[in-house]
């Protein structure tokens, strides 16, 4: 075995004495200040750097857009608890115990990007990137951070298709408040809804604000969706009509969080 190695050192002495010194001379630069070598090693910093920035640079906006998504889902949590404070502070502890009110802020938000946004037609159909693979099905509520949006209509393997609620043919179950009186809102135009029906018997103040009532089967209560702006009476003077404008801005949605039919 000996004998083997002595032949093949006498045989590549030249090769393995070149390895020694390559290896002795990379040691000795790594360790010299000499400047030509310090030069070299400060731009292979810098090429290095340049290399690192654009993926710094993108973990930095995933980080941003991140977190600007979880304070929109944050926003919309505080505005529905908001109105749900307002909503029980017009009653006395004894109704609420008796009623049974509880706290409806609890639930999850699926955030979805809006692909496809029509407005033809009277029709006013968003589809959602998100679809049964994340548990999306029929009738399961979209909200913004500002308030209600819709609903959604069917939901495919990865996509699903919703209605907002500035269809012509959409009616909401809503409550006025601190009025607490019930009634239903529909689409005018624009970004604008009409209640009617509501007895003049009632007041009814412009700035007062508009939730869902939790009566709907599709919608859970307390999802602020607008303010009044203008109560008229109807043509038959028992009634008011009433108009507002929705928090929501639609044209300008790009993502919705959809709130699971069973979050309520």
């Amino acid at each position: 075995m000996l004998s083997k190695l002595y032949d093949f050192v006498i045989r590549k002495h030249l090769e393995i004495l070149t390895v020694v010194f390559v290896g002795i001379s990379l040691l000795l630069l790594s360790q010299t200040e000499n400047h030509v070598i310090l030069s070299m090693q400060t731009r292979w910093q810098d090429v290095t750097s340049f290399m690192k920035k654009p993926i710094a640079e993108q973990q930095r906006k995933k980080k941003v857009i991140e977190e600007n998504r979880q304070l929109r889902m944050d926003i919309f949590r505080l505005n529905r608890e908001l109105a749900h404070q307002q909503s029980l502070s017009t009653e006395n502890e004894r109704l609420r115990e008796m009623l049974g009110f509880r706290d409806t802020s609890r639930y999850e938000l699926l955030p979805a990007l809006i692909t496809y946004k029509g407005f033809k037609d009277g029709s006013s159909i968003i589809m959602l990137d998100k679809g049964k693979e994340n548990k999306v099905q029929a009738n399961d509520v979209i909200v913004d951070k500002d308030g209600l949006v819709g609903r959604i209509l069917s939901s495919g393997k990865r996509t699903s298709i919703a209605s907002m609620i500035i269809e012509p043919d959409v009616r909401v179950s809503v409550r006025i408040n601190p009025s607490r009186v019930y009634g239903i809102l529909k689409w005018h135009h624009g970004d604008t809804f009409v209640i009617e029906d509501i007895p003049t018997t009632i007041e009814i103040k412009p700035g007062w604000t508009v939730t869902t009532s939790g009566l709907s089967e599709i919608y859970p209560r307390d999802i602020p969706v607008g303010y009044i702006t203008q109560v008229n009476s109807s043509e038959n003077g028992f009634t008011y009509l009433i108009e507002g404008n929705y928090y929501v801005s639609f044209r300008k949605l790009q993502e919705v969080f959809i709130v699971s039919h069973d979050g309520n």
